[in-house]
């Protein structure tokens, strides 16, 4: 699998947090995706501020940056910028899902990182929605007092006074990372005197297009499948359609990789398993393997111990703490 990259760009809001990585990556336009978020949670801890980065994303105007911040600010309305900046947000940041979803008088602008190998990313996730805020409140002062803020992050004793900084009630174990706010507030125009011009558009388009070439294959029906595990029943016909492709056309160009759809598919299970059998303490065996889309509880639990050698069980105690590795 391809290691997941950020633009450098991201770094210029963190001079005075941690100006060594501003040094290493001053020649470089892309940064280790994994690297950039374990360096925010770094230093978070080093400030003692469990909410520094809504700070800095609060503090730093990185929409105006750049022709997809140019795009969505000229939107006429928020609504069509927050499509703008979930449409090409792949082109900031690999492995990632941005999406606005929109249920009767509800908007969730939903941010996650794909790769549940990067972890923690608490950090990141306030970070990103921060920023994320500053363009909801550019439309209208009033949005935030309506909204409410979840994340994947468990509650812990550092973080559990987050709503006091976010000013907004805060859910925490969240499946992903979302800003919750009333739909009536997309078609609130967007305080500018500029239009987006198609040009611009057309340029972003060519770069995704570009982008979306030089990605194998197999780390985009990955992506797709970590997105769509623990919310949906993932199977060949719903990777192949989300690829828009055939079934028999999706495992063609995965054996052109060299990885059966099967073989994918256990990867991708037991890279959420090990990360939420540590997390998620409440969630019984049975019950996650159902989220992982197995019938049977057995099926998941000798699956698990093929791939770790040890029981899904015996794997949570170890890494929880309850049991020595040994």
């Amino acid at each position: 699998m391809t290691t997941p990259l950020v633009t450098t760009a991201v770094l210029d809001d963190w001079q005075v947090w941690m100006p060594e990585k501003i040094d290493q990556y001053k020649n470089d336009t892309q940064m280790p995706l994994s690297e950039f978020v374990g360096s925010l949670e770094q230093a978070a801890k080093d400030a003692e501020k469990p909410h520094l980065a809504w700070l800095v994303g609060g503090s730093c105007n990185y929409l105006s940056r750049g022709i997809l911040g140019k795009v969505a600010m000229n939107a006429k309305t928020l609504g069509m910028g927050l499509h703008w900046l979930c449409r090409f947000y792949p082109l900031i940041q690999d492995a990632t899902l941005m999406k606005l979803d929109v249920n009767d008088d509800t908007a969730r602008l939903v941010y996650k990182v794909l790769d549940p190998n990067i972890w923690p990313r608490e950090q990141d996730a306030l970070y990103t929605l921060s920023i994320f805020a500053n363009f909801l409140k550019s439309a209208s002062v009033d949005l935030f007092s309506q909204a409410k803020i979840c994340i994947e992050a468990p509650k812990t004793e550092a973080n559990a006074e987050l709503h006091r900084h976010l000013h907004v009630p805060v859910i925490y174990s969240s499946s992903v990372n979302e800003i919750i706010f009333p739909a009536k507030f997309l078609a609130k125009p967007l305080n500018h005197e500029n239009i987006t011009s198609q040009s611009e558009i057309a340029e972003l388009l060519k770069r995704y297009s570009q982008k979306n070439r030089k990605m194998l294959f197999i780390d985009r029906a990955k992506y797709v499948i970590y997105n769509a595990l623990l919310e949906t029943d993932v199977n060949q016909g719903f990777v192949a359609n989300e690829l828009c492709l055939s079934t028999r056309t999706l495992r063609r160009k995965l054996m052109a990789e060299g990885k059966s759809y099967q073989s994918l598919l256990d990867d991708c299970r037991m890279d959420l398993a090990s990360r939420e059998l540590t997390l998620a303490k409440n969630v019984s065996l049975a019950q996650m393997a159902l989220k992982l889309g197995y019938s049977e509880h057995s099926t998941f639990s000798r699956a698990f111990l093929r791939w770790f050698g040890v029981s899904p069980r015996t794997y949570r105690k170890m890494m929880t703490g309850m049991v020595s590795a040994s």
